[in-house]
């Protein structure tokens, strides 16, 4: 609510969790930030290979749900999956900020949230006119395709594609 009020376009959600689906005060949040015009990031989550239990934000209506890839664009095997998919970025081995003011690698769909945030801020200041809607269907619809032909529980529409997102 306060990023929204204060001008935010978009918003990474870097957490979650998979008892938050009826929880009137996340839900309300992500839906005042979505109707104040915000894109909404989550990550989609860090699960065992059989893991199939929705995270929360992303599997909210209005949020876009990020799945993680390694660096030969398979999905990371810690990385949720499900029907709430919408694209999949880079998670695995992240050079990024960590406790005590230090530097180090990481994991997670977390890391590959700010992927596809980036990516929209991004498409936004090339089509300053879009909606929130608009950024999310132009990343989605330019993703590389990856697994099974089309949308699929692990990938969503596939890996996000930073240069053919700005064409």
């Amino acid at each position: 609510i306060y990023a929204a009020d204060n001008g935010a376009r978009v918003i990474n959600l870097s957490l979650g969790g998979p008892g938050l689906a009826n929880n009137e005060t996340l839900k309300g949040a992500v839906n005042y930030a979505y109707g104040k015009s915000c894109l909404l990031v989550a990550a989609a989550g860090n699960c065992d290979p059989s893991c199939y239990e929705p995270l929360y934000p992303a599997a909210y209506d209005h949020v876009m749900a990020v799945a993680a890839t390694d660096s030969s664009d398979n999905r990371a095997w810690f990385s949720s999956y499900g029907s709430y998919i919408d694209v999949a970025a880079p998670g695995v081995s992240i050079y990024s900020t960590v406790h005590n003011n230090g530097y180090g690698y990481k994991d997670g769909t977390s890391m590959a949230a700010p992927y596809v945030a980036g990516l929209a801020v991004l498409v936004w200041s090339a089509c300053p006119d879009y909606t929130n809607d608009q950024i999310e269907s132009q990343i989605e619809t330019t993703a590389v395709d990856l697994g099974t032909p089309g949308w699929d529980p692990y990938y969503g529409y596939g890996r996000v594609d930073a240069p053919a997102a700005l064409m």
